[in-house]
């Protein structure tokens, strides 16, 4: 562990520019706001944050900065196809604030990082756009589109239940650190399910014996998975469920996540000692999980209610002494 983990209230761009050094962040998550235009609050007498934009003097200082500075052409040339397309827009301020943050953090993310960015499908096809246009090293780019899966909430009458999130995982290079065997789930099998049998060994391990395809001799490949190995999770996670109200859990912070899923993320996409970055910490649960997976970690939120409940976890979780490790900027 580090000596000193860093906890920023502010700006999370103006943050990034002038505090966090260029390849320095081994593994970048973000959960930004998703387009809700929704108002959200911590708790019944504060404010969290907010996820209303308009295409007011910021979005457009933004907009030209991104189109005429010294950015990835890609980049320039979307935004500037995009303008017609959405027309400025409140959404087109929201992709702007995105943009700005995710070419920074290419900035700050080390050969061998990768980010996962957090979203749901309000905007998420334009985001993987924006992603697609910053990540182009050589043997970078789009590695996966997780599809977070969950059941509590609602209903509606005029379409299926909206019951998925998003994570896009994108990697800085071909050196992009991932490490699955560090995330094996359990593996369940009967003798029907997940296709293929449901054998047992000499040894007395139960094994699952899968057919795959013929090959140009149409000879049939067979793949043995035992059962006692656990599995590596595919892309769509259905095991983690989101945060219930009677969950010990909850803070009362708005969009929580559960640790668990962080947990999986920082395993697969970090190493002990890496240094683990949350550009939109909230309560802290990415800090939470690096913490407790023995990384360095920064945290950046602009609301002060967010610092004080990231403290207080971290405190409650490890101890006192955690806050001795943590140099808080404001």
């Amino acid at each position: 562990m580090p000596d000193r983990n860093r906890l920023f209230r502010g700006d999370n761009l103006q943050v990034l520019r002038d505090h966090v050094p260029a390849e320095s962040v081994d593994l970048c998550y973000i959960d930004p706001p998703f387009h809700s235009r929704r108002n959200y609050r911590a708790r019944a007498d504060s404010a969290a944050f907010t996820d209303t934009w308009s295409w007011d003097d910021a979005a457009r200082q933004g907009f030209h900065a991104l189109t005429t500075g010294l950015h990835p052409p890609a980049m320039v040339r979307l935004l500037q196809g995009l303008e017609p397309v959405v027309g400025q827009s409140s959404l087109l301020a929201y992709l702007v604030s995105v943009a700005q943050r995710l070419t920074e953090i290419d900035r700050v993310l080390r050969p061998t990082g990768s980010l996962c960015l957090h979203c749901d499908p309000s905007a998420s096809h334009y985001l993987k756009l924006l992603l697609d246009a910053v990540f182009r090293a050589p043997g970078g780019g789009f590695r996966n589109e997780i599809v977070w899966c969950y059941s509590h909430g609602g209903r509606s009458r005029k379409w299926f239940g909206r019951k998925h999130d998003i994570i896009f995982y994108y990697a800085k290079s071909a050196d992009c650190h991932f490490d699955p065997r560090a995330v094996r789930v359990q593996m369940r099998s009967g003798a029907q399910s997940f296709g293929g049998r449901l054998l047992t060994g000499e040894d007395g391990r139960k094994y699952r014996l899968v057919y795959g395809t013929r090959n140009s001799h149409g000879a049939v490949r067979y793949y043995k998975y035992y059962l006692d190995e656990g599995k590596v999770p595919e892309d769509w996670w259905a095991d983690i469920n989101s945060l219930q109200a009677s969950s010990a859990e909850r803070t009362g912070y708005p969009t929580q996540k559960p640790e668990a899923l962080l947990q999986r993320i920082v395993g697969a996409c970090s190493r002990p000692g890496d240094t683990v970055l949350d550009a939109y910490c909230g309560c802290g649960t990415t800090l939470m999980a690096a913490e407790r997976a023995g990384r360095s970690w920064i945290g950046i939120d602009l609301a002060p209610q967010a610092i004080a409940l990231t403290l207080e976890r971290l405190q409650s979780t490890f101890g006192a002494q955690v806050a001795e490790r943590i140099e808080i900027v404001r």
